[in-house]
């Protein structure tokens, strides 16, 4: 597939599909007529939304898997189920209680969307940027005081490792897949140190990979905390729907009512 023809999310398109998240969350949430969490239009939301959330698990091993023919239409799916996902989930839980641990998933869920769109509109524009100046330059400016020495050994030192990893891959393009590091950890993890340690050494071009690095770590910590959440609230309310009711009555479906 060609880069013209390979389908992409513009900047635009990202930020209308926020708006419109924002817009339809906050009339759900204003909307005092919406059934309760519990009840069938509200549990079909749940149920819906969170089989869609599930696609950004889905994109992460299909990138990090290497198997994926075309990774920028992952994206797009994963950014149109989230988005899809996250209006049911708000539907689901308008008439609900914020201050609880389900609020605090529904929390994670709304700094995820947040954050990944800025993280794909506003780092990534200043990515593009930083490269577009490069190529435009005479060359690469090596920043003061760079030890070339060093930083060639460190480049040896990934061409070793990589014919261990990845035999052919271009040590310039290459990053660990999942598969490497399912296969070959220590190997990968010492291919990551390096690739971090030759881009603190770069310095100019690293400073806004560096940002970059620490938005993705952020965006993938909060999402293995909202699925944590997540799955902890489907057992709790389906197996354990006497400890969620706290007394009162149980109005959603459940399968046992354990804790009651």
């Amino acid at each position: 597939m060609s880069y013209r023809n390979r389908p992409d999310l513009s900047e635009r398109n990202i930020l209308v599909l926020l708006f419109s998240v924002i817009a339809i969350a906050a009339l759900a949430l204003s909307w005092p007529r919406l059934p309760a969490p519990g009840s069938p239009l509200g549990q079909f939301c749940a149920a819906l939304g969170a089989v869609l959330l599930l696609a950004p698990l889905a994109f992460v091993v299909m990138k990090r898997s290497g198997r994926s023919e075309n990774p920028p239409a992952w994206f797009i799916a994963h950014v149109l189920a989230t988005s899809l996902g996250s209006c049911l989930i708000f539907i689901h839980v308008a008439n609900g209680h914020w201050l609880s641990p389900p609020g605090i998933v529904l929390t994670l869920m709304a700094f995820l969307i947040l954050q990944g769109s800025l993280l794909r509109v506003v780092l990534s524009r200043g990515f593009s940027l930083l490269f577009a100046r490069s190529s435009a330059s005479t060359g690469f400016n090596a920043p003061a005081g760079l030890d070339k020495t060093a930083l060639q050994g460190v480049i040896d030192d990934k061409i070793a490792l990589l014919r261990q990893l990845h035999p052919g891959a271009d040590e310039a393009l290459f990053s660990p897949a999942l598969e490497h590091w399912l296969h070959q950890p220590l190997n990968s993890c010492r291919y990551q140190w390096l690739a971090e340690r030759e881009a603190r050494m770069v310095g100019a071009r690293a400073a806004v990979g560096i940002g970059l690095r620490w938005s993705r770590r952020i965006h993938m910590l909060a999402a293995l905390g909202f699925y944590l959440g997540l799955i902890a609230h489907v057992i709790v309310m389906l197996f354990f729907a006497g400890y969620a009711a706290a007394g009162s009555e149980i109005d959603w479906w459940y399968i046992t009512a354990w804790g009651s």
